[in-house]
């Protein structure tokens, strides 16, 4: 029973570094290295830039968690299954691309309920569209493109204006 306990975990820790993509040269990089090629890719398909230095980097099936002295940033992925859990049959990028500009339905309306602060929508250089707004203790930004199937959610607690801006400057799909 205990090797079967151990196989199974050794295949939900495999299934979770396929969805998860790192290339991590220098765990101690400076706030440059987002430029630099320090990333990391989700599901394979968006690439957002590292924490300029992490403590640990702690794996889910839907998120990835990544700790520093003073912060954390989960990243999280939703995916068509969510978005029916919630009560819609949009598209990931549909249901989050309508809350956002023109929520229609009372899901869309009820997700922006719990919200504390106004949604910004910033310019960014590459064909992702980012959404953000301040979450309490920190900043919460979406990133979606109708060309995944996934929407991807970060939320950033400490002092995060630095990392939310790097990640909308330098964050692209693969």
């Amino acid at each position: 029973m205990k090797i079967a306990r151990n196989v199974m975990a050794l295949l939900l820790l495999a299934l979770t570094i396929q969805g998860c993509q790192t290339n991590n040269g220098d765990r101690n990089a400076n706030a440059e290295s987002g430029i630099a090629g320090k990333e990391l890719v989700l599901r394979g398909q968006v690439s957002v830039p590292l924490p300029e230095t992490y403590e640990r980097v702690l794996l889910d099936e839907h998120a990835m968690i990544i700790t520093g002295a003073d912060y954390s940033v989960v990243y999280r992925w939703v995916d068509q299954k969510e978005v029916e859990f919630i009560g819609s049959d949009k598209s990931p990028y549909h249901f989050f691309s309508s809350v956002f500009n023109h929520p229609t339905s009372n899901e869309e309306k009820r997700f922006l309920e719990g919200l504390t602060d106004e949604v910004r929508q910033p310019s960014s250089p590459s064909n992702l569209e980012f959404y953000y707004f301040n979450n309490g203790s920190g900043r919460q930004l979406y990133i979606l493109s109708n060309s995944l199937s996934f929407v991807v959610e970060i939320t950033y607690k400490g002092y995060g204006e630095m990392y939310i801006n790097r990640v909308i400057t330098h964050s692209a799909l693969k």
